[in-house]
């Protein structure tokens, strides 16, 4: 090819360089634009979470989140307590108990983090921290623990301990303090009695109320109050998942805890900006996910969806 040519032909293709160089991020945006459907929030009443998602997985349905059960999440059992598992499930936990002394000084329980990647945690932990202790550099003075009467009290409580076991509970937390900076931390082999010290914050509290995370009710904290001060809250994992089918090469996800709360949503393939799907076909097809599942079919008629076509694959 001799040099009068090739200037030819660059010459030639110069102009749709241009428009590509200009027009190109638009086409792409285009194809990768995609119609979307989706749904509020709904809670459709109780439900067997761990049930409803093997049954989800044996159906070949993609899974994902809180599961399996148990997994990536570590709490405590909540044991027979009716107000819990009515308002977050059977497979709800608890992830840590805090027991108020005053405004600034409180005593946690929680589960012992041994930083592996295949156990959430081991043992159970007890922590015991006062926001008047100003430096975090250095030990919790003996003098910024709550009185014995009050910490033999919460230790009997919180572990079903006799007075000689508390006691020896105590030492160890006041022993601990002395090499550890901030707050003081000891690890029990005991789980906490949570039906106990449920019901001693029912009876001592004269309100209580919610504290919610973002995101599908996760880690939702019930805070009690005695005189408008803080008596003690209790912090819960409730799991949630998302479980995920194809129909017509549309994705339909289903995302639900374990309370009952349900949001549905529907991601079209890219280039598919301004399509729709009828109403019936896509209520048909969570229908029979809602059925393979074992949640009622009749749930899905309790969801408005609204469509949009912004949604990036």
């Amino acid at each position: 090819m001799n040099k009068q040519k090739a200037i030819l032909i660059l010459l030639l293709l110069l102009p749709l360089l241009l428009v590509l160089l200009f027009f190109g991020p638009f086409l792409l945006m285009g194809l990768n634009d995609s119609s979307w459907y989706y749904s509020e929030e709904v809670d459709i009443g109780p439900l067997d979470y761990n049930s409803a998602l093997t049954k989800a997985e044996k159906a070949g349905y993609e899974v994902g989140g809180s599961w399996p059960w148990p997994g990536n999440f570590s709490g405590f059992e909540p044991g027979d307590v009716p107000e819990v598992r009515e308002r977050f499930g059977s497979a709800a936990l608890v992830e840590n108990i805090r027991l108020n002394y005053n405004e600034n000084s409180e005593l946690m329980v929680f589960i012992c983090d041994n930083g592996s990647e295949t156990e959430a945690g081991t043992g159970t932990c007890v922590a015991l921290s006062n926001l008047s202790h100003s430096d975090p550099e250095s030990s919790l003075q003996l003098s910024e623990f709550p009185p014995d009467v009050w910490m033999l009290e919460k230790f009997g409580l919180l572990f079903d301990l006799d007075e000689k076991a508390s006691e020896k509970y105590l030492e160890a937390l006041k022993k601990a303090a002395q090499n550890q900076t901030w707050d003081a931390e000891i690890q029990v082999k005991e789980s906490p009695d949570f039906p106990a010290v449920y019901a001693y914050l029912m009876e001592n509290s004269d309100d209580s109320s919610y504290e919610t995370s973002l995101g599908i009710n996760a880690y939702p904290t019930e805070v009690f109050l005695k005189d408008g001060k803080r008596l003690g809250s209790v912090k819960y994992f409730v799991p949630e998942a998302e479980v995920v089918t194809y129909d017509k090469e549309n994705r339909y996800i289903v995302e639900l805890d374990a309370s009952g709360k349900v949001r549905l949503e529907i991601v079209m393939p890219p280039g598919s900006s301004g399509d729709t799907i009828p109403e019936e076909e896509y209520q048909a097809v969570f229908r029979e996910i809602f059925e393979e599942l074992g949640l009622s079919t009749e749930a899905v008629d309790s969801f408005e969806f609204f469509h949009s076509s912004s949604r990036v694959w």
